[in-house]
């Protein structure tokens, strides 16, 4: 399978990358703050690279307290907006992971980062739920097999905002042929990979939870998620924290692709069932999520997938990937800080085409709720809740 996957070698790059200077950042006559959707959405200059790395290098020479940095710290989606602009290739999510473990250790931590870190420790997650409550109400026993080669890792996003769709995902998959694959173990193994921590600077709560998963994860071929957030912490975060995973990793829209006949075959008969019953066919607008698109380079798969099922190429939300709209959500930022998270999104959609009849697709399960409270269409859904829905798996809402 691996010889197969669609593959840039960014997040091996990523992984294996020096970040930058801060130094840099603070420095800068914010060059880059015209890129960058807190600062212009919230109208917070604290917001901008100059100004986090400015709090940090001042907080380290003992100029400000670190509780003041800590706060700067916290603004960002890690969307790398600013990155494009930047002539040093400074990489600032990575910059500010750095900034927030060293604060973290001087015991400044920002109010909503303490919060969802409170949260986190009282379940296990970043939300308020049983996730293999939610899995065992949602699966089926044949679901859950212990010596799957493909684990289909759904993320705590979905179980917490999207639960019936863990259940029609697994019959999507058994329909195109994916009978090997399977949802994490009820009992023997916790369900979030560490995510939120490596984001908020808890250093070594990620490094524990990811050195606990790593014999669970490599007991698969192959590691299968819609989320950028667990993609992204353990295609990069694992191994900058000494924890090599040998299995497969992959989004799930490039482990689609292996089946795209199938897919088209399936999309097929679900457009002619809409012209039986005269159900007009809406358009289809794809969201290049910052997470999937870039930071991890994974975003073309997930156009590929839809043109698969459709027939024909979506419209991209954006004028390019490069240029996507931030939906305000990544790294966790919509629950460290919800207020400014959907500011962000409703600048982010203030131009958009989007039309209440439309059905607005995003590659980045990170993206759903926020996209779904800024734009007019109730369709809104990520890559596999598409696919559940368009193919009948699920009722549209």
């Amino acid at each position: 399978m691996s010889d197969k996957a669609p593959s840039t070698g960014r997040e091996t790059e990523a992984a294996n990358s020096t970040p930058g200077d801060p130094q840099l950042c603070a420095l800068c006559p914010k060059l880059c703050r015209f890129a960058c959707p807190i600062a212009a959405g919230t109208a917070d200059e604290g917001a901008t690279p100059t100004a986090m790395m400015d709090s940090y290098h001042q907080a380290r020479a003992g100029q400000i307290p670190w509780e003041v940095a800590a706060e700067n710290l916290a603004k960002c989606t890690g969307c790398e907006a600013c990155r494009a602009p930047c002539e040093y290739d400074q990489d600032v999510p990575k910059l500010l992971y750095m900034a927030r473990a060293e604060a973290w250790e001087k015991g400044a931590i920002h109010d909503g980062s303490r919060a969802l870190h409170e949260t986190y420790l009282a379940h296990g997650n970043p939300f308020e739920m049983d996730p293999r409550e939610i899995l065992l109400e949602q699966a089926r026993d044949g679901d859950f097999q212990r010596k799957g080669r493909v684990l289909y890792w759904p993320g705590c996003r979905v179980l917490a905002e999207e639960p019936a769709t863990v259940g029609a995902t697994m019959d999507l998959l058994r329909s195109l042929g994916a009978d090997h694959v399977s949802l994490p173990g009820r009992d023997d193994t916790p369900v979030c990979c560490g995510a939120p921590l490596r984001v908020i600077g808890d250093r070594t709560g990620f490094e524990a939870t990811a050195a606990g998963l790593k014999q669970f994860f490599n007991r698969q071929r192959t590691w299968v998620t819609p989320s950028s957030a667990c993609l992204g912490a353990v295609r990069t975060g694992y191994p900058e924290a000494g924890v090599l995973v040998n299995a497969e990793v992959l989004h799930v829209s490039e482990f689609l692709l292996f089946f795209r006949d199938r897919l088209a075959e399936l999309g097929k008969q679900a457009m002619e069932t809409m012209e039986q019953q005269d159900r007009p066919i809406p358009t289809l607008y794809v969201h290049d999520s910052c997470g999937l698109h870039r930071r991890l380079g994974r975003g073309d798969p997930v156009h590929d997938v839809v043109e698969a099922v459709t027939g024909q190429r979506p419209v991209r939300l954006a004028p390019s990937a490069d240029e996507s709209t931030c939906c305000g959500a990544g790294d966790f930022h919509d629950l460290r800080r919800p207020e400014a998270a959907r500011e962000v999104a409703r600048w982010s959609q203030r131009h958009s085409s989007v039309s209440k009849e439309a059905w607005l697709i995003t590659g980045d399960t990170t993206c759903v709720g926020a996209l779904k409270r800024a734009t007019p269409t109730p369709q809104v859904h990520d890559l596999v809740g598409f696919l559940v829905r368009w193919l009948g798996f699920l009722d549209a809402p």
